[in-house]
């Protein structure tokens, strides 16, 4: 298991690069299916999300005021998800704001965060999550053979946002399976997308046809120079 010190230097890094990268960001993933049909997804990250990708619990301890001479004064409470996020932004993430989970999944998630955490999630398989394992609830899963991120769908932003980091083969929980050849993403200011993050290989892009409320995008051009990816 790593030490805490080992943890703050990752998610610190993790945060710096999802601050760059991701937040405050939409990603179009333009997709096909084993009969060449075209399909999409977004998904939006915020500043809130960041917290739930790093499998970590914050701890937090203050006075009572009305009770600081005793024991039962000592109040434990957690860190709201933004103020942790900008803890690690701002470098002054300490051993004491957390706790590592005794199942050792939060050593499972970083080991594959700082791969996730990229323009194009390192992604090129979406789909379904389709695990029934009683503790992890996601909805959407991006990613590939040796990890994923999972997303839920946020009543708040009304947006598919991300929830979990999974270090396993996507294609072990997942159906409705689709293969990313395309990925673009936008500013929270942007009305479209015009940055092209990751274009798969050996696709004709002239056989294939966006769907219609993203005819405007230009396509890729054929070229294995444009496999942005780095394959997780």
């Amino acid at each position: 298991m790593r030490s805490k010190k080992e943890v703050i230097s990752i998610v610190t890094a993790c945060a710096e690069k999802y601050h760059a990268e991701l937040e405050s960001k939409t990603m179009l993933f333009i997709c096909i299916d084993k009969h060449r049909r075209t399909s999409f997804f977004e998904f939006s990250f915020f500043d809130y999300n960041f917290l739930h990708l790093t499998g970590l619990r914050t701890t937090e301890m203050f006075m009572n005021d009305m009770r600081r001479e005793s024991k039962e004064g000592i109040v434990h409470t957690s860190i709201p998800a933004v103020r942790f996020y900008e803890k690690c932004l701002d470098h002054r993430l300490t051993e004491s704001d957390f706790e590592l989970s005794d199942k050792g999944t939060t050593d499972l998630k970083l080991d594959v965060l700082p791969l996730l955490i990229s323009k194009n999630l390192s992604a090129n398989m979406i789909g379904d999550f389709s695990s029934t394992h009683p503790k992890l609830y996601t909805e959407k899963v991006a990613g590939g053979k040796n990890a994923y991120i999972g997303f839920i769908f946020d009543t708040m932003s009304q947006k598919y946002v991300p929830n979990t980091v999974i270090k396993d083969d996507i294609r072990k929980n997942i159906t409705n399976a689709v293969r990313i050849i395309a990925t673009y993403r936008k500013g929270k200011t942007d009305d479209h997308y015009s940055e092209c993050v990751y274009a798969a290989t050996k696709v004709d892009w002239d056989k294939i046809k966006y769907p219609e409320e993203f005819s405007y995008l230009s396509k890729p051009v054929s070229s294995d120079e444009n496999a942005l990816l780095t394959t997780v």
